[in-house]
C-alpha cells in the first residue's frame, strides 16, 4: 500500500512558479524555464509509474514515493521505496527521450545528431543510494534485510543500449513495462522473513518523520528578490497577467476570459516563493488589487488560519489547498 502517496514535491512547485513569475527579458529566463522544465518531466515519469505500482498485492509492500532522508554526508533522495518483510527495493526513474547509451567507462549517454549530452550514471546513482539507506537502517537500529535496486526509464519509447553488455547494466536498468516482472523474480528469490510487520511499521512512522523536503532555491541562485517577480493575477486560459477584479470575479482584458478563483494560484506562487504567511496590504501588491475592502473579503473567502490581530494580522498559505 502506498504510505507516502505520489504528490508533486515543494521543490518542483516551487521552480514552476519562480518560471511563471520571472520576466521574459530577464537574463537568466532560459536557464529557470529550461530547469523548471527539467524537473517537470522528471516528476511525470514518476507519475507514470503508479499505474503499474498499483497491480501490486496491497498487503506486500509499503510504498513511499519521495523520501529524502538526512545522514551524515547531507542528505539523499529515492524516488520510490518498496519496504516488505523479505527485502526492500530502491527504483529510480528516468524521464529520457530518444536513447540512452551506457559504455564500459561508466558513462551514460544520450546522442542527438552531432551533440552527445552527458547524465549522471543512475546505477552508480542507485549503488550510492542502496549504500546509504543500508547505513541509515543500521544506524536506527533495523535488521538487516536485502536491498534491491533498478532504474527505470519511463518513456517505452526510450532506445537503452548495453554498448559493453555490462551484466550489471542490464540486470539493473529497464523500461516500465518490466517492473511488475522484475518484483516477481525478486519476490521469488526472498523466501526468509528478516523483518516483522512491527519493525515495518516503526521503519514507516520514522521514514515520514525524518523526510525533509527539498527547498528550491532556485530564487537564491539566480540572484532573484521580490521586485524581480511577476505581480498580479495570471489568466488560467492565456497567461496573459494582470487580469483586474470587477463585479465579484477576475477578467481577462487579453482573451475576455473570468474566474472566481483566479487569486488561488496566484496566492500559491507567492506561498512558494515568498512565504507562507501574508498581510492585506502584501497580497495587494502582489496580486495587484488596490482596495483593501475587497482583498479582505477575498482572503476571509479562502478561510486561511490568521495570527495576530488588526494591523498585524497575517494570513497562513497553504499552497497544496490553493493548487487544488
Amino acid at each position: 500500500m502506498f504510505i507516502k502517496p505520489l504528490a508533486v514535491p515543494k521543490h518542483i512547485l516551487q521552480a514552476q512558479a519562480l518560471d511563471r513569475r520571472t520576466p521574459a527579458n530577464h537574463f537568466f529566463k532560459g536557464k529557470i524555464n529550461s530547469r523548471a522544465t527539467n524537473l517537470s518531466s522528471g516528476y511525470k515519469g514518476e507519475e507514470s509509474m503508479n499505474f503499474h505500482l498499483q497491480f501490486l498485492p496491497e498487503d506486500d509492500f509499503l510504498i513511499f514515493h519521495y523520501v529524502r532522508l538526512p545522514d551524515l554526508y547531507g542528505h539523499f533522495q529515492i524516488d520510490f521505496l518498496l519496504l516488505s518483510r523479505y527485502y526492500h527495493l530502491i527504483m529510480e526513474v528516468k524521464n529520457v527521450y530518444e536513447n540512452m547509451n551506457f559504455d564500459g567507462m561508466g558513462q551514460a549517454f544520450r546522442i542527438q545528431k552531432d551533440d552527445v549530452q552527458m547524465f549522471t550514471n543512475p546505477v552508480e546513482q542507485v549503488i550510492l543510494q542502496h549504500r546509504r539507506l543500508l547505513d541509515w537502517l543500521r544506524k536506527n537500529h533495523f535488521p538487516p534485510a536485502p536491498i534491491e535496486k533498478i532504474v527505470v526509464y519511463s518513456r517505452d519509447d526510450t532506445y537503452l543500449r548495453n554498448l559493453t553488455n555490462d551484466k550489471i547494466i542490464s540486470d539493473i536498468v529497464m523500461h516500465r513495462d518490466k517492473v511488475l516482472s522484475k518484483i516477481e523474480s525478486f519476490n521469488r528469490k526472498y523466501r526468509k522473513i528478516c523483518v516483522t510487520d512491527k519493525q515495518l511499521t516503526e521503519m514507516a512512522y520514522l521514514l515520514l518523520d525524518q523526510h525533509v523536503p527539498e527547498e528550491d532555491g532556485g530564487k537564491k541562485k539566480f540572484n532573484m528578490t521580490y521586485d524581480d517577480l511577476v505581480k498580479g493575477v495570471i489568466c488560467p486560459a492565456c497567461s496573459f497577467v494582470p487580469m483586474f477584479w470587477k463585479s465579484g470575479k477576475w477578467q481577462c482584458v487579453s482573451c475576455g476570459c473570468v474566474s472566481k478563483t483566479a487569486h488561488r494560484p496566484a496566492l500559491a506562487d507567492y506561498a512558494l516563493l515568498v512565504g507562507g504567511l501574508i498581510n492585506n496590504r502584501q497580497a495587494r501588491d502582489f496580486l495587484r488589487v488596490e482596495s483593501n475592502s475587497i482583498m479582505k473579503k477575498l482572503l476571509q473567502y479562502e478561510r486561511f488560519s490568521k495570527i495576530g490581530k488588526g494591523s498585524g494580522m497575517r494570513y497562513k498559505l497553504d499552497f497544496d489547498r490553493l493548487l487544488d
